[in-house]
Formats: C-alpha cells, structure tokens, sequence
C-alpha cells in the first residue's frame, strides 16, 4: 500500500463529516465543530449516536486522532481499548477507523466511569469499582 496523504484543518473535517454521512446516513448527526487550528491542527467534532443515544467526540491533533464514546450518565471509552485502529489523520484511518466504531456500536459496551475519584466498570448494567491499586 503507498503513503496516504495527511489530512489536515478544515480538510480533515469536511473528509470526517463525508465519511460518517456515507457510513452511519442518519444513524449520527453532528452536534458541534470546534476548531483551534493554530494549536497544533486541534479539532473536535461531537457527535450524537442516535440509537443508543451516545456521544462521540472524535478529536484531532498533529497528525493523529483519537475517537471517545461517552453515555448519557457520564460514563465513558475509548474506541482504542475496544479495538485495534490505526489513528493516522490519513483517508484510510479515518475510513477505517469510522467502520470499525460502526460496528462496536452494535455490540455491549462496558464503560467506565469515575465515582467519587474513584474508576468504576460498567458490569451487566452496574458499575462495579476497579481496583486499580497495586500495593
């Protein structure tokens, strides 16, 4: 396979905004764009996951990008700890990234959330506290 061309500013959102579009139709609707592409390229677009009403933030800086889904209570994760995905600001990632997160929001998600400064893990429907502490 060649170099895939980096993305970068508007041209990345615009790619992004086509992609989920093509791959989700009226499954996503874009909530908000926000951009700081002086820093560094940064941008955040937020989604909105109609069927299981999730969030989604699908963020970008430098040349890379990183994918969050977060549920109505505040609890969160990240597409990485689900699956394996390249997070090049590349078509291909992008595409493929989108595809992926596609298919993992039709599966149970365990979610984490913070609890009184303290992690917590979706189980079946409860959060149960992790035990993070190596002593």
């Amino acid at each position: 396979m060649g170099l895939s061309k980096y993305l970068i500013g508007q041209e990345a959102i615009e790619y992004i905004k086509k992609e989920i579009s093509q791959q989700f139709e009226n499954d996503i609707v874009m909530e908000e764009i926000e951009t700081a592409f002086n820093h560094h390229g940064w941008f955040k677009l937020k989604l909105k996951y109609i069927p299981n009403s999730y969030t989604i933030y699908f963020e970008g800086e430098f040349n890379c990008f990183n994918i969050r889904i977060i549920k109505d209570d505040g609890a969160f994760i990240a597409l990485s700890k689900l699956i394996e995905y390249n997070n090049n600001l590349t078509e291909q990632d992008i595409r493929d990234s989108l595809e992926k997160l596609k298919n993992i929001l039709k599966t149970k998600i365990h979610f984490y959330k913070i609890i009184n400064e303290k992690l917590y893990q979706d189980v079946n429907g409860t959060y149960k506290e992790i035990n993070s502490r190596k002593d």
